[in-house]
């Protein structure tokens, strides 16, 4: 393995991060949309429309970049290695999909572990419709951290490509 394939696995790896990161954040904007589609606007604080832009650009953005990163891998290593990059061998510990799988098992678990203790608050406050879409959406987020650990080794092995 070659230094410039150790800046690829980094940058896809930061890539996968930022599509988990936002995707868990998907159901919270809808939630978020929802609650602001249903009010009438003399209910609605100015700012919230503004807020609400805000996090669409950001959900959007933060889209863009992952696939970038993550489409563009070898494309950003030429830009940011130099010719000896290419040439130096490095040892790793692992192969590249072993590297995929226990990243993702990390991004997941660490999903998971931040979600569980506020899902489990919202599910033990269930009182209203704010912590009902609480509870939907922590939910949401576990599930994708469910599933980002219990196909690491068939997410890495398509990374791995």
């Amino acid at each position: 393995m070659k230094k410039s394939d150790i800046y690829e696995v980094a940058i896809k790896i930061l890539g996968i991060y930022l599509l988990v990161a936002d995707i868990s954040k998907l159901p919270g904007l809808i939630t978020f949309i929802g609650n602001h589609a249903s009010s009438s606007a003399e209910q609605q604080p100015a700012d919230q429309g503004n807020l609400l832009l805000v996090n669409g650009l950001n959900f959007i953005f933060l889209i863009i970049l992952a696939v970038l990163l993550i489409a563009g891998t070898k494309r950003i290593t030429r830009w940011i290695t130099n010719e000896s990059d290419y040439q130096e061998n490095a040892k790793l510990f692992a192969e590249r999909k072993v590297i995929y799988e226990i990243s993702l098992v990390i991004i997941g678990g660490l999903l998971l572990v931040g979600t569980i203790p506020d899902f489990l608050y919202h599910l033990y406050t269930l009182a209203n419709v704010n912590e009902q879409s609480s509870v939907i959406s922590a939910g949401a987020k576990i599930f994708i951290g469910i599933i980002t650990v219990a196909f690491a080794k068939r997410i890495g092995a398509y990374f791995a490509k």
